[in-house]
């Protein structure tokens, strides 16, 4: 008991874990829906792939036009900091 009970204050105390995830669920509650529900909830909900690689196809381009103009500005800045 001691052992769960140090776990779970340390748990309590992990700052940096709780700010990028948010708080820590209850170890029974988690449990007890899981029982509950029976059917395991969707991994991914409905996402159009088509839309989000046209996205990705989209941006890889803009990022090739853009890369000689980051270039320029690069050498512009380390030739300021000299």
């Amino acid at each position: 008991m001691a052992n769960g009970e140090a776990q779970q204050r340390r748990e309590r105390q992990d700052h940096f874990s709780r700010l990028m995830f948010g708080s820590f669920p209850s170890r029974t509650t988690g449990e007890r829906e899981d029982q509950g529900s029976g059917a395991e909830p969707p991994l991914l909900p409905n996402i159009d792939f088509m839309k989000l690689f046209e996205n990705v196809n989209t941006l890889a381009d803009s990022w090739q036009q853009l890369k000689p103009l980051v270039k320029k500005i690069t050498s512009l800045v380390d030739l300021l900091k000299k």
